[in-house]
């Protein structure tokens, strides 16, 4: 089943770690297998976090996002790929980015054949990310592309920088997101979402960026 949750800044100051500590929680129930994290911090640098456990037991490692411009994480439920093996378990990088998956990729052996692509783990979501690095174009087109021939519900969460992007993709997986003042947060379920929540819209994938002037945005549409 799984669970995605994010944070993007609109201003200069990292996400309310309280409230995205919340965030992960209530996303566990979807997914307690393991718990990562991918996060822009304010050295200009994306960095990872992974482990095999809940959310609950390894939730202290939102701390190291604080004044992040971008938070992407994962609450896994493992369905191919054992969480013991971390390199099965979320974010799985994706060219310069990395992002996080919640559905089953029911095509993925086809899509490694298919494509020549070159897996590292036994993770279905992995090849998510190596078609986001082989496919050209913007990168929200590339997430509409990889979401077209994905067989399967889906919500991806990424993170990009040089400019700092956050990449949204919703096609038949719930997601939601709450305004606040200092951001947008996004997750699987709306509990614990702050500030107006709604729905992103389905078929959808969008990309926000982070500028002097606020936040960019560009959006494609999935195919059905």
């Amino acid at each position: 089943m799984c669970g995605v949750f994010g944070f993007i800044t609109t201003g200069k100051k990292g996400p309310d770690l309280a409230r995205i500590k919340r965030l992960a929680v209530e996303t566990q129930r979807r997914g307690h297998h393991a718990f990562g994290l991918a996060w822009l911090g304010p050295d200009g640098a994306i960095h990872t976090f992974k482990c095999p456990g809940p959310a609950t037991a390894n939730v202290d490692a939102l701390d190291a996002c604080r004044g992040a411009a971008i938070v992407i994480g994962h609450c896994r439920w493992a369905t191919h790929g054992r969480p013991e093996d971390n390199r099965n378990n979320h974010p799985h990088p994706a060219g310069r980015g990395w992002l996080v998956h919640n559905g089953v990729v029911h095509n993925h052996q086809r899509l490694v054949r298919r494509y020549g692509l070159l897996p590292r783990t036994e993770c279905d979501s992995e090849v998510l990310g190596l078609l986001m690095a082989r496919f050209p174009g913007a990168l929200g087109l590339r997430g509409a592309r990889v979401a077209e021939r994905a067989d399967g519900r889906l919500v991806m969460l990424g993170v990009w920088r040089k400019p700092a992007r956050l990449l949204v993709v919703r096609n038949g997986n719930p997601l939601s997101f709450g305004q606040t003042a200092g951001g947008y947060y996004f997750a699987s379920l709306p509990e614990g979402l702050p500030g107006h929540v709604a729905e992103i819209r389905d078929q959808y994938a969008g990309v926000l960026s982070v500028g002097e002037e606020g936040l960019g945005h560009d959006a494609y549409e999935i195919a059905g």
